[in-house]
């Protein structure tokens, strides 16, 4: 049966370990049990925890927590794990190191892994984690997290190292009916692979086989090829009856053709005029003669404006300025016509009738008077520059605007004029020409009634031949459709054929998963049964031995929950609870059902056990450590002086089972922040 042994530890910067410590936990002469001693305090539970998580990864620090609960003393506080020296100086990395090894009892064959961890702390944020591994067959470092997982898991899984890394104290309080560790048991005894059967065919059943094979809706794939075979019954219906009226109208087309062929003869004999030609010419004398009088009122206002003003050449100009000037003229007169009238009735309004108080003397009156009427004649003189002498262009203002607006406006050259003309002749040529066919045609009424005739014929025929080749298009667009579609209903109907086949097979195939998985679960029903009495046997020996309670106890019993019961030596079966055992028989019951665990394990793993002895008694304590901890397979063993004394005989009856002994020795003020923990190769100074 293959073992797993760990053959070294590293520390660095965790907890109270400040620097690097390394811990050799290799066997020596057939020796397998490692004594780390330590006073409380000294640091033993870190060293635990450092193995575990240097086994587990990152996912431990959750393992722990759970276990570890309790007060903010003993509670695991992972985020503040890094050395407080070491962070004190800067550092912000704690790294651990394991190495482990598989052997193989049968083939004498060893392989070797080594997992490193380093987390590096950081400030307001949590721990980051960076893993690698070494293989022993095969050089070169993994960093691929998968990878190393899987690693682990073939030299170390996850739930040994649950198990079998552990408090004594605090396992004194596992309920051994909890799910995880049910199943921690079933994958430590090789139970758990029936499980994973049952989940696989389970998975097979509900997801794979009705998604490989659509067993999951047989009835629904039968229904879906019913459905589909009328489908295509109905579009090989449809497809028929297209192709008949598509076969109809070809023939009323042709017949169409036909007809409308003797009709274009016809006229091409009688020489009958299109009346639609006809009313396209009434309606081009109609255009040409309304643009005709366009032109023509143009022209005629060319002749009175354009020429006349285009004549005149640089005197345009000049006129414009007079004009202009005799404006300004204008508006000052109207302004001096308007004050001038005034100016005795406002000197008369100021100086007349004023109170005597505010009389002037005759003199000051006479000032003021004077610059008044300076003042109010200031208004319009002196005349403005520009000003016209006199006005005779334009008697009024609004006459003189007009005359500056066509100056401005009438600006169309001569050559404008000639191709106005020219335009005007050209319609008129057009005019005649139009009046003449007009003409000829109305001449000849027989010859104009019977092409009216043929011409309205003739455009019934061509309304119904487009009528008959749009119905074609429709039609052979249809059919093409119909075509496309039945071929796709076609194809679907052989493929959900296939389908449904498929499903019948897939329901066989269910229905044989279901018996075997019916047959796995029975099975593992009954290899749990059987490991169960076997853990009730070991456990039962092993309690009652180190406890020496033969006498009053034949055996220990589990049920399917995992409670515990005693067989009294006269057969009677009562609850654990109703023997009112101490601390101490309940430490020895988990330990003794660790130890049938290990037993009975696939993969015989490592024993590493803080506080093994706290709570038992000296003959006990003998038995605990020769019966379980040091009895064959490799146990690392962390405990107190007062659990195991150097000076005592316990210590001596142990030492030839011992390969290595350390002891953690605590160093500075505990409250400082330079607490650190000094390991020595010894147990309290005696040697092994």
């Amino acid at each position: 049966m293959p073992e797993v042994h760990i053959n070294s530890l590293t520390i660095e910067n965790f907890g109270p370990f400040y620097g690097e410590h390394v811990l050799k936990f290799g066997s020596l002469d057939g020796c397998c049990g490692i004594l780390i001693g330590g006073k409380n305090g000294s640091g033993k539970t870190h060293v635990l925890r450092a193995l575990y998580l240097a086994v587990v990864g990152d996912r431990g620090v959750g393992d722990l927590r759970r276990v570890e609960t309790g007060t903010d003393a003993t509670r695991f506080m992972f985020d503040h794990s890094l050395n407080r020296r070491a962070q004190a100086e800067g550092q912000d990395t704690v790294r651990l190191k394991v190495e482990v090894s598989l052997r193989d009892d049968r083939s004498g064959g060893e392989r070797k892994i080594e997992l490193v961890r380093e987390i590096r702390h950081r400030q307001n944020s949590s721990p980051v984690w960076r893993s690698t591994a070494r293989r022993s067959d095969s050089p070169g470092v993994i960093e691929d997290d998968q990878v190393i997982q899987k690693l682990r898991d073939a030299f170390l899984p996850r739930h040994l190292a649950r198990f079998f890394f552990f408090d004594a104290e605090r396992g004194q309080s596992l309920n051994l009916g909890q799910q995880e560790i049910i199943e921690g048991v079933s994958r430590i005894l090789g139970l758990w692979t029936y499980d994973e059967l049952e989940h696989d065919l389970r998975h097979l059943i509900q997801q794979k086989i009705p998604r490989a094979f659509n067993s999951g809706s047989a009835s629904d794939a039968a229904t879906r090829l019913a459905n589909l075979s009328a489908d295509v019954l109905r579009d090989e219906g449809l497809l028929r009856a297209h192709r008949k009226e598509q076969q109809s109208v070809e023939r009323e087309l042709r017949e169409v053709d036909a007809e409308l062929l003797e009709v274009e003869g016809d006229l091409k004999t009688l020489g009958a005029v299109d009346p639609d030609e006809i009313q396209r010419a009434q309606d081009r004398r109609s255009e040409v003669v309304r643009v005709k009088a366009e032109l023509e009122t143009k022209l005629t206002g060319a002749w009175e404006e354009a020429i006349p003003v285009s004549l005149l050449g640089a005197y345009r100009k000049d006129l414009n300025d007079y004009l202009v000037s005799e404006e300004v003229r204008r508006k000052w007169e109207g302004a001096k016509s308007a004050v001038e009238p005034e100016i005795p009735r406002v000197k008369k309004h100021i100086f007349d009738n004023v109170p005597s108080r505010f009389e002037l003397q005759p003199t000051i009156r006479k000032f003021y008077i004077e610059r008044l009427e300076q003042a109010l004649h200031s208004l319009f003189h002196p005349p403005p520059t520009g000003m016209s002498d006199g006005i005779f262009v334009a008697d009024r203002h609004d006459s003189s605007v007009q005359i500056r607006a066509r100056l401005m406006s009438a600006t169309g050259s001569l050559s404008d004029l000639a191709e106005m003309c020219r335009n005007i002749e050209k319609m008129d040529a057009e005019l005649r020409e139009l009046d003449q066919k007009l003409k000829q045609v109305h001449q000849n009424a027989a010859a104009f009634k019977r092409g009216t005739e043929l011409h309205q014929k003739r455009g019934e025929l061509a309304t119904k031949r487009d009528q008959f080749l749009k119905r074609r298009s429709e039609l052979m667009a249809e059919t093409s459709r119909l075509e496309v579609h039945l071929g796709e209903l076609k194809r679907q109907e052989t493929n959900q054929r296939e389908i449904a086949q498929k499903a019948d097979k897939g329901e066989s195939l269910a229905s044989l998963a279901a018996r075997y998985r019916e047959a796995a679960g029975k099975i593992q029903g009954r290899a749990a049964v059987r490991m169960r009495e076997k853990i009730s046997e070991h456990v039962g020996e092993l309690w009652t031995e180190i406890t020496e309670r033969r006498r009053e106890f034949a055996a220990v019993d589990f049920d399917n929950n995992w409670q515990c019961f005693l067989v009294r030596r006269d057969k009677k079966r009562v609850s654990w609870e109703e023997t009112n055992t101490s601390a101490g028989q309940r430490q020895v019951r988990m330990l003794a059902f660790y130890e049938a665990l290990r037993r009975l394990a696939k993969l015989v793993p490592p024993l590493v056990v803080d506080t093994p002895l706290a709570r038992l008694d000296k003959e006990i304590r003998a038995n605990v450590l020769e019966k379980l901890y040091l009895n064959g397979h490799q146990s690392i063993i962390l405990s107190t002086n007062s659990e195991i004394d150097p000076e005592g005989p316990l210590f001596e009856r142990i030492k030839e089972k011992l390969a290595r002994a350390y002891t953690l020795q605590a160093w500075g003020k505990p409250d400082s922040i330079n607490y650190e923990v000094r390991i020595s190769s010894d147990y309290f100074g005696c040697t092994v």
